[in-house]
């Protein structure tokens, strides 16, 4: 009987030992498994690490990515996957070599140590753009050259704001010669008639290139106010100077002035006038006081300095009030004018008491003031 049953116990413990053995060789792989893919996650996040760090390097400094480089770490060193970006700050402020990196998630972090390679910087255009085109920093990309050119644009942040002065192309080198400032000026957004007034809704500002313009294309707001138009203008038309008569406050004669009348304000008057001003207009009433015509003026007439003179405030034979300061005093004698004078001329008047004449300073109609003091 116990001889029957032995081949059956032997073949029974016989399998139990493959399965186990089996067991034992599928709990190793499965080690072994778990064991590399903890190595590939612990490689793949140190990558991760280093690119970010040389992202946020490149970034913060302007430089490529390319001339960053990460100190490598410790091999056996594994960094945890990060669920999140890492985030990256200087933790001495004296220095840049070394780079602190925080996993927001968990709070782990490590210094890295950072390291740049200096080469000659320089700005390459990412697109065909015309002359005139205002630039932004994604028309231009950093690149590195192997040795120096002079006139490059190298700065990243130089150039927003700056606008072409030539049509340039896709991988070209952005030279300094090419960037000019840009200055305001305005289009119109509608068509204007011939004499009718350029409304402020009627035009929109933008930026020319200065290299762009010719004498006289821009126009200032202070110049649009209460314009004409010259001629018709179309929409879409940049305004220079020569499309617009400007609006000015001129003095003219409201009736006729005779050769030797003085000029007063009630025989002038402030108009509007469009176009180009003669350069000795007068614009104002304290241009025009104490003046006299040299010629007929007829009435409508724009009043010119050339039109004019200073009148005379004194005329010989005139009683003129003389004020002489006599130390803290101030004196006033009358005296008789010995000749004309106009304003702050000098003229000689003569004390009819004392027969002495003495020299004074016209300052208005009647009246003059003492070369030097009294004696007290």
């Amino acid at each position: 009987m116990l001889v029957f049953l032995k081949k059956p116990f032997t073949l029974f413990f016989g399998c139990l030992a493959m399965n186990l053995a089996l067991a034992a060789t599928a709990l190793a792989s499965t080690s072994n498994d778990s064991h590399g893919e903890t190595i590939s996650q612990g490689v793949d996040s140190k990558h991760i690490l280093v690119s970010q760090a040389q992202d946020w390097v490149a970034e913060s400094r302007q430089l490529q990515k390319s001339m960053v480089e990460v100190a490598p770490s410790d091999r056996r060193l594994i960094i945890p996957l990060c669920k999140t970006a890492f985030e990256f700050n200087y933790p001495f402020a004296a220095s840049q070599k070394t780079l602190r990196a925080v996993c927001p998630p968990s709070g782990w972090q490590i210094f890295l140590g950072i390291s740049v390679h200096q080469s000659d910087n320089a700005l390459r255009y990412t697109g065909d753009f015309k002359a005139g085109h205002q630039l932004i920093a994604t028309d231009v990309e950093l690149v590195s050259l192997s040795s120096a050119i002079a006139g490059l644009a190298s700065d990243l942040r130089a150039i927003e704001g700056f606008s072409l002065a030539s049509a340039v192309r896709a991988g070209d080198l952005v030279m300094q010669r090419q960037l000019v400032t840009p200055v305001e000026g305005y289009r119109l957004n509608r068509a204007v008639g011939a004499g009718e007034i350029v409304e402020s809704s009627s035009i929109d500002s933008i930026l020319i290139a200065t290299a762009t313009l010719s004498a006289g294309q821009t126009v200032t707001l202070e110049q649009l106010n209460g314009a004409r138009a010259a001629r018709d203008l179309a929409a879409g038309k940049v305004l220079s100077s020569y499309d617009i008569k400007q609006r000015h406050q001129v003095l003219v004669t409201q009736s006729g002035i005779p050769r030797g009348q003085a000029v007063t304000r009630a025989n002038i008057a402030l108009q509007d006038y469009y176009g180009k001003l003669p350069k000795d207009s007068l614009q104002n009433y304290s241009s025009a006081e104490q003046m006299q015509a040299i010629r007929n003026l007829a009435a409508g007439s724009m009043l010119r300095l050339s039109d004019l003179t200073p009148i005379d405030i004194i005329r010989k034979g005139d009683n003129v009030q003389l004020s002489v300061r006599a130390g803290a005093l101030e004196i006033t004698v009358t005296m008789l004018a010995l000749e004309n004078a106009r304003l702050e001329q000098r003229v000689l008047l003569l004390n009819p008491e004392s027969g002495e004449e003495i020299q004074a300073i016209a300052t208005a109609v009647g009246q003059a003031r003492g070369l030097s003091t009294v004696a007290r």
